[in-house]
């Protein structure tokens, strides 16, 4: 009972708000952006499969290479996801480039595989319905 009384008045002091607000803005921000990137980037995927034209497929490589820097900045540039308290020695330095960019890459083929899934199935359901054989 005591632990409870403790956490709500923790939840209630202004700096703990707030701090917890600018976190919470931080990350629906970058979620959200991330998300409008892919948007993006599918739309052109979704244009270049249905048109088949050389000017839409540079186009989604184009916005796909700025996604993917987009989450280099994220993972790489400023690094999001401390490993150590502090990065005081050259190897803990490496270790945490090292594993910040494997989750950047992580993170842009985990996108770009959803993406290019959403963005064929998008095409798919164009073609059955051109084709009329959904209506068996």
């Amino acid at each position: 009972m005591a632990s409870i009384r403790s956490l709500l008045d923790h939840l209630s002091e202004d700096r703990f708000r707030r701090a917890f607000g600018t976190r919470l803005e931080a990350i629906a921000t970058e979620i959200f952006t991330v998300l409008r990137w892919g948007l993006l980037v599918g739309l052109a995927r979704l244009i270049a499969i249905e048109t088949e034209l050389l000017g839409f497929r540079l186009l989604h490589w184009a916005l796909s290479a700025l996604l993917f820097a987009y989450l280099a900045s994220v993972f790489l540039l400023r690094p999001e996801i401390p490993l150590f308290a502090r990065t005081d020695t050259r190897r803990k330095r490496l270790i945490q480039t090292g594993v910040n960019y494997a989750i950047c890459m992580a993170a842009f083929m985990a996108a770009m595989f959803a993406i290019d899934a959403l963005a064929d199935a998008a095409a798919g359901m164009r073609v059955v319905r051109n084709l009329s054989l959904g209506d068996d």
